[in-house]
């Protein structure tokens, strides 16, 4: 081959080459358009759906302002209204003790007087009877003014050093008076040592007192109620355990709310507190840093109920 034909046929394979590359810079050109066209296109759907998703968050936002602008009105009258509850059952127990003063008073002179007349057994029963019913409502009064004064945040403890062997003694003996008028046994295991404690010796009272009355209130004619109390770590933990109706596993946590009475009780039993007892006694454990708690197996079973407070101050 001549040098001639030789140097044509490179021209030739080098023109072809920049045609191939050609060829190929330009379906990559078109590629890159296609892309580019697919990219805008994703990105233009991408920016109407962050549009759409913003005004859909804007409407919800807008909804949820008014819902949390509702919810605060709604709190500000129900405290409102739970202020002028408080205050009403402060101003009720308040001034309703006096007159209850006035007619046990009275009442007791009558009494006086219709034994010095000689009066008969029926007079004596009814005046008893009176005295008895202004009682119970000067202890209902006396949860009323409890419960206003927590409710208030003037609930207050008087922290002093005693011994809390005597104060169980003290409770066990008064209570045992009221549960022998219906035949129950009220059973005090002594704990064999002094147990000195750092807390409100009227407030401990009001709680085993209310515990206590409760026990022998439900339990059945004949029925037993026991007492037991012992040191634990640096706490001093009394029991109060009876054979009545027991509670629902339901109503275990509900016993110490305000107002609450099982519906497993009789109309009699229900009708004889406003259900605040529990309550107190548990805003008075709380206040001295300890745990009340209710135990029971079940209807049928009687319960246990128990509390711990720290034997010095934390």
């Amino acid at each position: 081959m001549s040098e001639e034909m030789l140097t044509v046929v490179v021209l030739v394979f080098v023109l072809v080459g920049f045609a191939i590359l050609l060829t190929a810079l330009f379906m990559r050109r078109i590629g890159l358009q296609k892309m580019n066209r697919t990219i805008m296109k994703a990105e233009h759907n991408y920016q109407q759906q962050i549009a759409s998703l913003q005004t859909q968050l804007s409407a919800k936002v807008g909804m949820l302002e008014n819902m949390v602008e509702k919810l605060t009105l709604s709190n500000q009258e129900l405290n409102r209204l739970n202020e002028i509850k408080s205050k009403f059952m402060s101003v009720v127990a308040h001034d309703l003790r006096q007159p209850l003063s006035s007619i046990q008073g009275l009442t007791s002179v009558l009494m006086l007087d219709t034994n010095a007349a000689g009066g008969g057994v029926g007079d004596q029963t009814a005046l008893n009877n009176i005295l008895k019913a202004t009682d119970n409502m000067n202890l209902l009064m006396s949860d009323l003014m409890d419960i206003s004064m927590i409710e208030a945040g003037r609930f207050k403890m008087d922290f002093k050093e005693f011994e809390f062997n005597s104060l169980i003694s003290d409770v066990h003996a008064l209570q045992q008076i009221n549960a022998q008028k219906r035949g129950i046994s009220v059973v005090l295991y002594d704990y064999p040592e002094p147990v000195m404690v750092w807390a409100d010796r009227f407030r401990i009272s009001q709680v085993l007192n209310n515990l206590l009355s409760n026990s022998i209130k439900f339990a059945p004619q004949g029925g037993r109620v026991e007492i037991r109390y012992f040191i634990e770590g640096v706490y001093v933990k009394a029991f109060v355990k009876d054979n009545g109706p027991g509670i629902k596993h339901s109503d275990l946590q509900k016993v110490f709310e305000k107002f609450h009475q099982s519906d497993s009780l009789e109309k009699r039993q229900r009708k004889q507190g406003w259900g605040l007892g529990l309550a107190i006694s548990s805003e008075i454990i709380r206040a001295h840093n300890g745990e009340i708690e209710a135990v029971s197996s079940g209807l049928g079973q009687g319960a246990t109920f128990w509390f711990q407070i720290p034997l010095k101050q934390i």
